[in-house]
């Protein structure tokens, strides 16, 4: 949006937009800080100063910067790990943390250290881990009986609600759209 703003402001074509008031009550403020006068305003608007170059170059980076931070953090070699550990021991229920820590070669407090440092808890993993892999298995057609079962749910019951939990529909429900 800034870097937009600018731009326009750059091409002076802020003709038609509602913040045109806003940003002729910043304009003054900035040439002054420049160390120019209003006289120069149109220069500077249409590109002869570099300065909303510049001032646009650096929106875009905060654009991007919190652009990437919305996006989801990428999995550490260690997390990576720890799923393709944890993903076959979902079918025997056994997905214990200790268990977990044991085929890791590590404590369960070591693994619980490591996790928090990556910010997650083993919870958190384990949820998303079982929400990914029951997309996946929504999207393979499997039964909503094979899935609960793979994924360690209790009874299909189990599985259905935490289906609904992660995406707001019954398994089925979201078969039938998807």
């Amino acid at each position: 949006m800034i870097a937009g703003c600018i731009e326009k402001m750059r091409r002076d074509g802020c003709g038609g937009c509602e913040r045109r008031d806003a940003c002729a009550d910043f304009l003054p403020f900035m040439l002054k800080a420049r160390g120019r006068s209003m006289a120069g305003a149109r220069g500077t608007r249409t590109g002869a100063s570099p300065f909303f170059s510049f001032l646009g170059e650096v929106a875009k980076a905060f654009e991007a910067r919190a652009a990437e931070r919305k996006a989801p953090p990428r999995a550490s070699p260690f997390r990576a790990e720890v799923e393709k550990r944890l993903e076959p021991l979902l079918a025997s229920g056994e997905v214990g943390i200790e268990r977990l820590a044991r085929d890791l070669g590590c404590s369960r407090q070591t693994l619980y250290r490591r996790l928090k440092a990556e910010g997650i808890t083993y919870e958190q993993l384990l949820d998303g881990l079982r929400k990914r892999l029951a997309l996946r298995f929504m999207r393979e057609n499997l039964s909503v009986k094979e899935a609960a079962y793979r994924l360690g749910f209790s009874d299909p019951a189990a599985f259905s609600r935490a289906f609904k939990r992660w995406t707001g529909s019954s398994p089925s429900g979201h078969r039938t759209r998807h």
